[in-house]
């Protein structure tokens, strides 16, 4: 489910739809977690669904926000807006590295939790553990490769040539600097901003503040079989930040800066984050996979569609109006009953 859900999410255009397969694909790590049938398996299942509630609830407000702001969830139409919405800019990007698994964020330590639970089933002779193991850190790449799309193609890529913000009802847009003046309404920006708090919060303090207080009371007989120090990951990965701005300060000084050239001329192009993996659905077998994609085959919620209007049809047909046909249904029924009691 989670590779599944996390392919179909690289190739998607619209940000709501994009956030929709991965609201489904992180369902598999909990399953797999809880799946495990060991403590620290069933420990990381629970803790990632109290994860997955933050993270993914601070993706849709983003999205929500963007939306609101511009009229649009197309991210052909999106574009460089974290110079105009930066809190929305960063409360969407930790919430995004949280929910792809990058440290020091709370979707991490809850997947390396998992991957524990994995493990340990291979020490109790489950000959498939490794199969899940690999299956679940793919999934993760997977799911930093789509957010790396969605965070390029709205927030840090080249705004659309097209015109953004239009409003239904509205035959000529304003113009984008009117519409992206300035940052969405404190109402809009301060729960992204609880939430992206508590992504960190969670990471960086998962022992003291979620493990201990939510996840030990529901599974008590929690050990851990290896030791990750978030604190120091977290100061650690400040310093390269740090430096790396440092260089970044020095080199902006050194370095003389223009225009791109290619072949001699000026390109009159938008790099678009859209297309970044849009030539690995023209390889043999993602090929096919795609093309049924774009027909629904595997679309699980057209299945569940089908199913439940063919039954609803079915009891449509039974719904009559008919006294006679309704009690024949009824006694049917008993009969059906009666029969499954007494065997």
């Amino acid at each position: 489910m989670c590779i599944r859900d996390s392919f179909m999410a690289m190739f998607q255009h619209d940000l709501k739809r994009l956030l929709s397969y991965h609201a489904v694909s992180q369902v598999g790590y909990m399953v797999l977690g809880i799946g495990t049938g060991n403590p620290i398996g069933i420990a990381g299942g629970l803790f990632h669904m109290l994860n997955n509630a933050i993270y993914k609830s601070c993706l849709f407000l983003c999205g929500g926000a963007v939306e609101k702001k511009t009229g649009t969830s197309d991210l052909d139409k999106l574009g460089g807006l974290s110079k105009v919405m930066p809190i929305t800019f960063m409360t969407c990007l930790v919430a995004a590295l949280s929910i792809s698994g990058v440290p020091p964020f709370n979707g991490f330590f809850s997947k390396w939790m998992i991957y524990q639970g994995v493990i340990e089933m291979g020490k109790t002779g489950n000959r498939l553990w490794i199969i899940w193991l690999v299956a679940a850190m793919f999934g993760s790449a997977l799911t930093l490769a789509s957010f790396m799309k969605l965070i390029h193609t709205t927030f840090l890529g080249a705004a659309s040539s097209q015109q953004i913000g239009i409003r239904e009802g509205k035959k000529s847009p304003a113009p984008r600097s009117s519409l992206l003046s300035t940052e969405v309404s404190f109402s809009m920006w301060l729960p992204m901003v609880v939430l992206a708090g508590l992504c960190i919060i969670f990471g960086i303090f998962s022992y003291t503040v979620p493990i201990k207080n939510f996840i030990l009371p529901a599974v008590p007989e929690l050990y851990l079989i290896g030791k990750w120090s978030t604190r120091l990951a977290a100061f650690l990965i400040l310093v390269g930040l740090f430096v790396g701005l440092a260089i970044y300060l020095v080199g902006k000084i050194k370095i003389r800066r223009d225009i791109t050239y290619i072949g001699g001329e000026e390109p009159d192009m938008r790099v678009s984050g859209v297309d970044f993996y849009q030539t690995i659905s023209d390889y043999g077998l993602f090929k096919l996979m795609y093309k049924g994609a774009e027909k629904k085959v595997f679309d699980i919620y057209d299945w569940g569609k089908g199913i439940i209007s063919y039954f609803v049809r079915m009891l449509s047909f039974a719904h009559s109006g008919i006294l006679p046909t309704y009690l024949s249904w009824a006694i049917a029924g008993i009969v059906i009953i009666v029969f499954v009691l007494m065997s």
